[in-house]
This record gives C-alpha cells, sequence and structure tokens, in this order.
C-alpha cells in the first residue's frame, strides 16, 4: 500500500494542478476556479498529523479490542484496521472541505480580516515547527521506534523498541549509523550552497537526497553478537516478533528492494481502495486544518503573483485568490476521492517562477504531466519507499524547517507591538505542545506502556470516559496444611510432606481499575460520546498548529489596535531602498520543485 499511495499522490497531484492552473469561469456568476497561474499542487503537510493520529488511533482500539491477528511469525497484524483509520480519515476530509469551498466566496475584505499576515504566518510556522520532530525522529531511525523506547522497556522489560524501517539494520534509536546517514543529506545540502550553481541551490534538495541514497547503498553494517535484523534478511533462522537474530561478522544493507519488488510496474488510482467512513471527533481538527491550508494558499497566490509580474492587489488578484481558494476546496475532496490526502497549492512555486523567470501556465501544465507519469511507473514510488528511514529524515528536517521560514517571514511583514504579543503567545504554546506533548496526553507515546499512562493520568484521563471496566476473578490460594500449620504451596509439595491439600478456589470477581501493565487495554466499554469529545480535545490542544491557530486567529479578531502601534523600523543596511528592492526580488529560495511532494 505505501507504493501505492506514493504513486496516487503523484497522480493526484498531476491531475489537480491541471484544474489549478486553467483558471474557467464559472458560466453566469463572477467566481473562477483556479488561479491561472504556475499553482502546482500536491499532499498538504498540514493533515499529515491528523491522519497519523487517526490510523494510529484505529490500530491502538483494534489491538484493545483483540480485533488484530497474529501472523506466522509472531507480527500482530492489524492492516485492515489501518486502512479502516485511513478511510475515516479521507471521509471527514471531502465533509470538512467544504469549509475551504465556503470561504472562497468570502468578500475580500473579509478575507483580509481573519486571515491577516501575523494569523497565516503563525499558522504556517507552527506546522513547520510542530514536524521538524518528525525529521529528527526520522534521522534517529524512524518515528515508532523514537516515540516508544521506554514505554516498550517498561511494558515487556525486553530492551528499547528496535528500529526496522532502514533496510537489514535494525538498531536503536540514535544509532550513529542512522545519525551519520541522515547527516550526510544535510552536509551535502550545505556543500551545494557553497559551491553550487543557482539552479542547485534552488534545488539543493533533490540533489543532497539524491547523495544521501547514493552514499548509503555504498554502506553497509557489520553485525555485532546480539544484533537483529529483518527476518527477510535471514530466512533460515527464528524469526521472532518480526525479527531474526544477526549472524555476527555478516554484512547487513540499509535497502530493502521488497518495495520496489511487490510494486506494480504500471498502476494508476484505485488499484488499492480504503473504505470511506466519518469520525465526528477528529472533525473539529480537521476543520482548522482546512482553516490553515486557506490562509497559506492566500499568502501563496500572493507570492506568486509576484513573481509573475501580474498584479497582487485589486479585483484581478482578488480573483485569483477566490478561484485559488475554491479550487483548493473542492481539489481536495477529489484527493481524497483519489484515495489521496487533501492537497493545497505549493509555496515552492513562487521560488521555481523566480528562479527560470517562466510564469507562463505550460510549464505548469508540462510539470502536471510529468507528476503523472511518475505516478503510474509504479516502481518509482517503490524506490521511494525502499529509501532507508534515517536518509529520508535529513531531507524531511530541511522541508518541514523552510515551511517554518516561510511563515516566519510572513509573520514579520507588520511586525508591531500588538501583532509581537500574538505571535508570542500562539507560538510560545503552539511550539510549547509540539516539544512536551505529555502537558495533555500522558506517556506521549501510541503504545505499549504509554497507553496505560493515557488511561490513568493527563489533563482529560481515557478512564474519565470508561462505562465498564474489566473484571477478573478472585481465587483463594493453594494451601497445604501439616501438623496445624498452613502455607501457600502446590500439591506434589504437600504430597510428598504428606500434608492435607486444599485447591486454590475462585469465590467471584472484582473490577479491575488499575491498568498496570495492559498497554491500555484496560476499558471493556466507552461512553462513546464523551469519548468522542475527548478525543477532538486533545487534539486540538496537542496539535500545534490547532491551538495555536485557535489563539492567533482569537487575538487578532479581539485585540485592540493602538493608534500609536507601528512596526519596527528597519535596520539600516546603508542602501538605497531601490537597491534593497532588486536585491529582495532576485532573491532565490532554497527549495526543490514541488514534484518531491
Amino acid at each position: 500500500a505505501q507504493a501505492y499511495m506514493v504513486s496516487a499522490a503523484w497522480i493526484t497531484s498531476g491531475i489537480l494542478t491541471c484544474v489549478q492552473v486553467f483558471r474557467a469561469k464559472i458560466r453566469g456568476t463572477r467566481y473562477y476556479l483556479g488561479t491561472g497561474l504556475i499553482s502546482v499542487m500536491g499532499t498538504s503537510f498540514t493533515f499529515l498529523p491528523i491522519a497519523r493520529d487517526m490510523v494510529v488511533s484505529s490500530i491502538s482500539d483494534a489491538k484493545q479490542e483483540g480485533k488484530c491477528t497474529v501472523n506466522s511469525v509472531g507480527i500482530i497484524d492489524c492492516a485492515g484496521y489501518g486502512k479502516e483509520g485511513y478511510g475515516r480519515f479521507l471521509g471527514t476530509c471531502i465533509v470538512a472541505a467544504l469549509l475551504e469551498v465556503g470561504i472562497s466566496f468570502l468578500s475580500p475584505k473579509t478575507m483580509k480580516k481573519l486571515f491577516p499576515p501575523v494569523v497565516t504566518g503563525a499558522s504556517v510556522m507552527l506546522i513547520g515547527g510542530g514536524l521538524i520532530s518528525s525529521g529528527i525522529k526520522y534521522i534517529g531511525g524512524g518515528v515508532f521506534c523514537a516515540e516508544n523506547q521506554a514505554s516498550r522497556e517498561a511494558a515487556f522489560g525486553s530492551g528499547p523498541q528496535l528500529c526496522t524501517e532502514n533496510g537489514e539494520v535494525v538498531l536503536a534509536f540514535g544509532a550513529p549509523q542512522y545519525v551519520g546517514l541522515g547527516f550526510s543529506v544535510l552536509a551535502m545540502a550545505v556543500v551545494i550552497q557553497f559551491f553550487g550553481s543557482p539552479f542547485l541551490k534552488s534545488t539543493f534538495i533533490f540533489w543532497a537526497l539524491m547523495f544521501g541514497c547514493f552514499v548509503s547503498a555504498l554502506t553497509k553494517y557489520e553485525a555485532g553478537e546480539g544484533d537483529k535484523t529483518t527476518c527477510d534478511a535471514e530466512p533460515d533462522l527464528p524469526c521472532i516478533g518480526g525479527l531474526a537474530n544477526a549472524v555476527p561478522g555478516k554484512d547487513y544493507v540499509y535497502w530493502d528492494n521488497a518495495g520496489i519488488k511487490s510494486a506494480d510496474a504500471i498502476t494508476f488510482l484505485w488499484t488499492t481502495t480504503f473504505p470511506l467512513g466519518f469520525a465526528p471527533e477528529y472533525f473539529l481538527p480537521v476543520l482548522i486544518a482546512y482553516f490553515v491550508s486557506a490562509a497559506e494558499t492566500v499568502g501563496d497566490i500572493a507570492c506568486s503573483c509576484v513573481a509573475s509580474q501580474v498584479p497582487a492587489m485589486g479585483p484581478d488578484f482578488d480573483s485569483r485568490v477566490q478561484g485559488g481558494l475554491l479550487a483548493d476546496g473542492l481539489n481536495s475532496m477529489i484527493a481524497c476521492l483519489f484515495t489521496s490526502p487533501p492537497n493545497t497549492t505549493f509555496s515552492q512555486n513562487n521560488g521555481i517562477i523566480s528562479l527560470t523567470r517562466c510564469a507562463s501556465r505550460s510549464a505548469g501544465f508540462s510539470c502536471a504531466f510529468w507528476l503523472i507519469l511518475f505516478g503510474v511507473f509504479g516502481k518509482i514510488g517503490g524506490a521511494f519507499i525502499s529509501i532507508p528511514i534515517c536518509v529520508v529524515g535529513g531531507m524531511v528536517l530541511m522541508c518541514f524547517s523552510m515551511v517554518f521560514i516561510a511563515g516566519m517571514k510572513l509573520a514579520c511583514t507588520n511586525l508591531t507591538r500588538r501583532n509581537s504579543f500574538i505571535l508570542m503567545l500562539s507560538i510560545g504554546i503552539g511550539l510549547g505542545v509540539a516539544m512536551e506533548p505529555q502537558l495533555f496526553i500522558a506517556g506521549g507515546g501510541f503504545a505499549f506502556y504509554s497507553l496505560n499512562l493515557n488511561f490513568l493520568y493527563g489533563f482529560w484521563p481515557e478512564s474519565d470516559v470508561c462505562d465498564v471496566y474489566p473484571t477478573r476473578p478472585i481465587t483463594t490460594s493453594a494451601t497445604c496444611t501439616v501438623d496445624g500449620f498452613t502455607w501457600e504451596t502446590n500439591a506434589g509439595v504437600c504430597a510428598s510432606l504428606g500434608g492435607i491439600f486444599t485447591a486454590s478456589t475462585i469465590t467471584g470477581t472484582e473490577t479491575v481499575t488499575d491498568c498496570l501493565n495492559d498497554n491500555g487495554a484496560c476499558c471493556t466499554e466507552f461512553d462513546d460520546g464523551k469519548r468522542s469529545l475527548r478525543t477532538t480535545i486533545l487534539i486540538v490542544l496537542s496539535t500545534p498548529y490547532c491551538i495555536g491557530f485557535l489563539i492567533a486567529m482569537f487575538l487578532n479578531l479581539t485585540m485592540p489596535q493602538d493608534k500609536d502601534d507601528v512596526a519596527d523600523p528597519p535596520v539600516p543596511t546603508g542602501k538605497t531602498a531601490e537597491t534593497e528592492d532588486k536585491e529582495e526580488k532576485s532573491a532565490l529560495p532554497t527549495t526543490t520543485a514541488t514534484a518531491m511532494a
């Protein structure tokens, strides 16, 4: 399914880019569909945390309810429930996309009031800032092993959760081998910025990723005593829990060709499907995500207009913003029907237009054609999912950091005292919950002992929404009586001593509320309404861009403007305004093409 989802994302991006670039006027109205600019679309980062949480929660619930199966090598298989969670995510996004469609029909005056730079900038900063940690976790070996090191040890006492997303090399999170490969991507990016041409500097992420792939393909890991590897790497050895013992002294590779082999040579949409559903508990977070996406799109279209040398204010600009938002909303609905997450207009378009000095829509259509072509050849998607996750981490870290910087530039365009306070509070709380998610969700992880902590503790413990707890039998201990003395023992020992044995008996049942080590399976029946409300509130509070966006928007709409509140004066540079304007227009953003999305 991973290779298919990569291919489906490319195909979807290509098809929806055509809609955005074409810009058709809706007959009989003054409204448009599309921007008429090079507005290449791609999968929105904004929805990734919500999608991940919905899939993980669906799998966790299936495990707690005993619905998953255990395959022949001891791996718990919940694949069907993961697809079910993703299907609920797609269905929820389809309904919530109507919000962005509605926003597109608001008056320009209302839109400017709702989405000033301080709100849109804060939202974009928190999208990037909240996801930077994912890049670091990838570099260390993977997200799951990063979040469940202590949790697995607490639950089973069998050591930390090992990372299994780097080919045949299975090590603990933070192993120097993983970190070294991840930083090779960053090192190549630095080299390109020092010595590369303008084209290489603007597409450095792609070349840095290719360098990391090259290094990881040449690198091998020599296993030591006690190391583990994948079952596919050692098919003749016992496979326990999805892992086999590595052979000491043997070399193992960081690439896994299984993804390439399993991928179809030619593929298209709907070769893999997901059952659509609706999750009311996630509806509010998804609505907020669309608000953030709309705010980001407004800023992206404005920058694209400037780079394309078309009016960035006035009726023509307002119609492009309206058409772009309408296309974003409708395209997100179509993307979900295409089994891909919601799409949005990417800010990387601005850099490419500035670099090439080409604003022709034919270039946008050409990009769409190549995206569709890459998606149709399924082996390309299989190759991408085979890249070691630590190498991908180097790329992801730079991508999300660039998103943060883009938001910072946008938020600081009018940095008055009032706007500084709005940024201070929204960014402080938003990044704070990203750095310490246990503020609202105890345990911080999504598996093993963390689920016990989440049930018992935190801002709103899950035990508060449990209606029926599990029960266990109350038993008396087996005893042996010899010469008037009674103690606990078994029948064999008692017989050898010639005593009178009394077997253990069940005297009743008791309710279990302690949830000491049940991996979160501590309730047999929840109050569905309260549980949905709890999930909604905790997702909003613990998602950086959700809570940060709400704070920024509320303060912006309610906080009065000071009459003497002016932006900080620019720092003197010794240059004329004309020189600074030319340098600003010629500055090239260090990013890569949207096709990398």
